[in-house]
């Protein structure tokens, strides 16, 4: 299948944050899990699971969030190990944050505060209410901003401007000698009827209702999919990519992002950095990264068909078929795979984890990955970061463990 496309005007680590698979609703199991820096899990009840980088340092096991209602979604920010910002909605609509915030990405302070440079707003090890948003229903978080999406399909966002992040357009200023950031959340233009977002470490993906996708951010690796490297400051369709019913976001090297999407024929589809071969379509493996190769507007992944949902993480991609099988592709020096150790890094094209079947859920994050099956048994492989129990390891196959 080819895509056309008609383009339209309009120093990152392996430690970023990520945009996760649409999320599975699965009686009596896991809501959901953000695994980025630190992990954070929506357990069936509401109550929330914290292991790994925090706001107070590294968790060494899963420990309770004490947030102030039941959860339903949870996103973690954060660009490298010394940074955590973690994000709750609650049942009753409302969003709370807590951690690091050094470009207004906790989303308190007073309605239309700009922080400017050198103010460094207070980082809180407690949750904090991000001020001002109702009737929210999810949200996903990028280096230093974040993203919320309301029932009515309104977006808003805070945090970091530069790139565009915030997608205000408010490139600089008059008089600002950078781009100010967003203490509190502010209304996204030229979005409407969104059912689902992503972010990577400073670009954002938007899905429609009708199936189509907005992009908005840093374009330094064509992460946006217009065929061009010019930075998105407002939102801007995806030229010629139609019939979506899911996307993800996230990163590869070199402050590259990569953008994936499906459509309803099954096709798996992706665009960006190619780092860690995570276009899905390297053809050496002494070329993992295609060189100089720019993959900037959208390209079909060979070899995968049925597709059903797709996650990306740093460095690595996911995606579950209708089959409940899982094919993932890219860096796997930590085992984030899931096929066992290999003569090689990189995994070039889609390969299925063995180990896995039933999936419901699967979520990637900071070189490790999660997923959770038809029975309500929660797996991770790859890289681990506390100091004890099964989760002091790096895990090169699917392991199965049980939660407190």
């Amino acid at each position: 299948m080819k895509l056309s496309v008609f383009v339209i005007a309009s120093c990152v680590t392996m430690f970023a944050t990520t945009s996760r698979s649409p999320h599975a609703k699965v009686a009596g199991t896991i809501r959901d899990i953000a695994p980025g820096n630190g992990v954070l899990l929506v357990n069936a009840d509401g109550s929330v699971l914290t292991w790994g980088r925090s706001a107070n340092g590294t968790i060494q096991v899963p420990t309770l969030v004490p947030l102030p209602d039941k959860a339903l979604r949870v996103a973690v920010g954060g660009s490298n190990l010394g940074q955590f910002t973690g994000y709750a909605v609650l049942e009753d609509g409302s969003v709370v944050s807590w951690g690091s915030n050094e470009e207004g990405q906790l989303g308190n302070a007073a309605a239309g505060t700009s922080v400017a440079l050198g103010t460094y707003p207070k980082p809180s090890p407690t949750p904090v209410k991000v001020t001002g948003l109702a009737s929210i229903v999810d949200v996903t978080a990028g280096d230093k901003h974040a993203l919320a999406l309301t029932r009515d399909g309104t977006v808003w966002a805070w945090g970091r401007r530069d790139d565009g992040a915030v997608g205000d357009g408010d490139a600089l200023p008059k008089g600002s000698v950078r781009m100010l950031s967003a203490g509190a959340p502010l209304l996204v233009p030229l979005l409407r009827d969104i059912v689902q977002i992503a972010s990577g470490r400073l670009h954002n993906l938007a899905l429609t209702r009708d199936g189509h996708v907005l992009s908005w951010g840093m374009n330094k690796s064509g992460e946006l999919g217009n065929g061009t490297r010019a930075t998105g400051w407002t939102p801007a369709p995806v030229p010629g990519l139609d019939h979506v019913v899911a996307i993800a976001a996230g990163n590869g090297g070199n402050n590259g992002g990569v953008s994936g999407a499906l459509r309803d024929d099954g096709t798996v589809w992706m665009w960006g950095t190619n780092n860690s071969s995570m276009i899905g379509n390297s053809a050496s493996a002494t070329q993992p990264d295609d060189g100089e190769a720019f993959h900037g507007v959208p390209e079909v992944v060979r070899g995968v068909a049925g597709a059903k949902q797709i996650s990306i993480g740093s460095g690595h991609v996911a995606v579950v078929l209708a089959d409940g099988t899982v094919r993932m592709w890219g860096h796997n020096g930590y085992g984030e795979i899931g096929i066992g150790k290999t003569s090689g890094e990189y995994v070039l094209r889609p390969a299925r984890v063995p180990a896995l079947t039933g999936v419901v859920g699967i979520y990637l994050g900071t070189m490790r990955s999660y997923a959770v099956t038809a029975d309500g048994a929660l797996w991770a492989w790859g890289f681990q970061q506390t100091t004890r129990g099964i989760l002091s390891r790096n895990l090169s196959v699917p392991t199965r463990f049980a939660l407190p």
